[in-house]
This record gives C-alpha cells, structure tokens and sequence, in this order.
C-alpha cells in the first residue's frame, strides 16, 4: 500500500527508524486472516441453520474459531445446547433443536477429520449442499469408528500373563478401525524398529 507522495516499493520509517511499511502490511495480512476465519465460522454456522445473527454470536463466544473445534466432544456440544435451553430469554436462551445439534456435532467430526490428517478446513469449493453432504459423511465415520472399537476392543489387559491374546485382539481392532483416509489405524504399528 503506498502512500502519498512515497514511491511503491519505499521503505517507510517512523521517528526511531522502525520500518512502518512491513509492520503496515503484516497487520493488514493479520486483519485479512482473520477475516477469513470470521468468514469461515459464520458461514459454517449459517449453513448449518444457524441463521439469527444473535445465536451466531453467542456461539460464536464459545466456538471463537473453527479449530477450537479440534479438542471438543459431542458431549460438550449436548452440554452446551442444555446451557443454552435453560437460560432466561434475557440471558440469550438459545433451542438448538435436534437438526442443528446434530449438525454442530458432525461439523464437528469433520474438523477433526481435517485435524488427523494435520490439514486446516476449508469451505472453499463447497456450497451449503456439498457441505452438508461433508459433515454427514464425517458423522458416519464417527459413528463407525465407535461401533467397531467398542466391538473389536480387546478391553483392559488384566493380566501380563494374558499379554499374547490381548495384542493380538489389539492388533484386530486397528485393523478394523479406519482413520480418516479410509486407511486402518494397524499402519501405525511396525514391527521391526526404524533405525
């Protein structure tokens, strides 16, 4: 950005000779990122029904940004659709409904989708139908992920001398349980140390 009178590309500098020009350009970079982010979760947000710019905001106060969703559970998403149903209409009480919870809980599997396989999400290239298709087929893995690891754990190892039978269930339910590529977990296992 060039101000008047500098040429573009000038190196602009305050009274104690810091370079304003950089400092300018990485808090318009700053500003632009969080925009997106704003962006991002307010879109996210609308496709998912929440479309009253209050409810946005109030949710917005506890899921400030889409990778605070990383560490959540569908748990805390229950708990926090309570917390909001049981406060005063002064208060911001707040129905999410059973389509909306639903929704913020398989949003939310999607972004721990994006989190296992160490990439950022993004709605670029998608539309509020494409969207939701997403988060559906997040949810399915989540639930396929519990269904099969509570079929194929092995429980608790008990006793070292059971030590054989239980790796060996263990090794079963890795191989039963797919990440989020649709790999199974077993590849994380090797048998021989790497040097």
């Amino acid at each position: 950005m060039a101000e008047a009178g500098v040429a573009p590309g000038a190196v602009i500098h305050d009274a104690e000779g810091e370079d304003l020009g950089a400092n300018q350009e990485i808090l318009q970079l700053q500003a632009q990122e969080e925009t997106i982010v704003d962006n991002i979760m307010n879109q996210l947000l609308i496709w998912i029904a929440f479309d009253v710019v209050a409810n946005r905001q109030a949710l917005r106060s506890e899921i400030a940004e889409i990778k605070d969703m990383v560490d959540l559970t569908e748990k805390v998403i229950t708990e926090l659709q309570e917390l909001y149903a049981k406060r005063t209409q002064n208060a911001g009480q707040m129905y999410f409904g059973l389509q909306r919870t639903k929704q913020l809980k398989a949003t939310l599997h999607w972004v721990q989708d994006f989190a296992r396989v160490s990439q950022v999400p993004t709605l670029k290239g998608l539309t509020q139908e494409s969207f939701k298709a997403a988060i559906s087929k997040a949810a399915q893995r989540a639930d396929i992920r519990k269904k099969e690891a509570k079929e194929a754990s092995p429980g608790k190892l008990k006793d070292d001398k059971k030590w054989q039978e239980w790796i060996t269930g263990f090794v079963n339910m890795l191989s039963t349980l797919l990440g989020v590529s649709g790999v199974p977990l077993l590849y994380v296992i090797r048998e021989k140390e790497e040097a």
